[in-house]
């Protein structure tokens, strides 16, 4: 599940200094707006320890006062445990209290429990239902969980030309996951035209703002040359930035790249560094090329136990050819 966020209520008031002792003046005598401020002080330790026990205690008594803000922020500390027992089921409750005036988050966050099936029984149509009330209220990451769920056929049809709607409303948001995705279809023609020239915009975009997925996407086209003249030196860049960032299958086309002398010199041991990344985040066919290049001495003495070793975990990461070469 995704991780959930406070929603700082005006926080820009704090960070300018606002006066803990007339804030607190301010909530004694009734201002409930201004006990919601006191929570978001003390969760952030802005001009105070941070204390998420008082962050709660002003927050409920915001909430009681049906500040949907303080009460969406409640949720949160009792999702994550922070100051507070972990409770999905109060977390439900007070999610349902400001999702129903309309509070996109809450709806949001709601939705995940529905979905993970947290504190209630697992319900992918009523999740589907609370992320089209937080996109309807745009709230980007609602927008993209939707675009999600219609992607994959859940809770309803699968449906490619709404999920690339969705997707490019997050987009619009800023939500740098759905710019990907959006790339991604239409690099594949998957519910839009096929049009590389936007796979590459979006790709690029996202990739600028150091997002490894998109920078990966971005490093396919330049490799085999998809709307692209066709570049291994970027391709080599694009796939090392990714890499860089812990990008699984960058690292292994990057290993693939060393090992087969596109773009750069053979290099054998650069290959096996990289192969040897990918594997051990998971990549079987990096396993299975760290196998092959034991077992044939290719760059390394051979070594049949150890190839052995890298078979069984290529297997055991589901790839069946190695499971006859342990």
């Amino acid at each position: 599940m995704k991780k959930t966020s406070i929603i700082l209520f005006l926080l820009f008031q704090i960070a300018l200094g606002i006066d803990i002792s007339n804030i607190t003046k301010h909530c004694n005598k009734g201002n409930m707006t201004a006990c919601s401020i006191l929570g978001d002080m003390y969760y952030v330790a802005d001009n105070v320890p941070q204390d998420y026990a008082k962050a709660q205690k002003f927050w409920r008594k915001a909430c009681h006062a049906r500040e949907m803000n303080a009460c969406y922020n409640l949720g949160v500390l009792y999702q994550e445990g922070q100051g507070v027992s972990q409770d999905y089921k109060q977390s439900l409750d007070l999610y349902t209290q400001a999702c129903n005036v309309d509070h996109a988050a809450a709806c949001l966050n709601l939705g995940y429990l529905y979905m993970g099936g947290l504190g209630v029984e697992k319900d992918e149509k009523k999740a589907r239902d609370l992320y089209i009330k937080s996109c309807d209220g745009k709230k980007a990451e609602g927008c993209y969980s939707l675009g999600n769920l219609y992607f994959y056929g859940k809770g309803g049809d699968r449906d490619y030309e709404k999920a690339a709607d969705l997707y490019a409303k997050a987009c619009e948001y800023g939500h740098d996951d759905a710019c990907d995705n959006l790339g991604v279809m239409y690099a594949k023609g998957e519910g839009i035209a096929k049009d590389y020239d936007k796979a590459r915009e979006f790709f690029t975009k996202v990739c600028a703002d150091n997002r490894a997925g998109a920078c990966y996407n971005l490093g396919i086209l330049f490799d085999y040359g998809y709307g692209v003249e066709q570049s291994y030196p970027e391709a080599i860049r694009l796939y090392t930035k990714a890499c860089d960032m812990h990008h699984i299958k960058a690292c292994y086309s990057l290993g693939i790249m060393y090992n087969k002398g596109d773009g750069v010199n053979i290099d054998y041991p650069k290959a096996l560094g990289l192969y040897l990344k990918s594997c051990n985040m998971g990549h079987s066919n990096a396993c299975y090329n760290i196998g092959a290049m034991y077992y044939d001495g290719m760059g390394v003495r051979r070594d049949t136990q150890v190839a052995g070793g890298y078979f069984s975990k290529a297997c055991k990461f589901g790839d069946k050819k190695s499971c006859d070469m342990r």
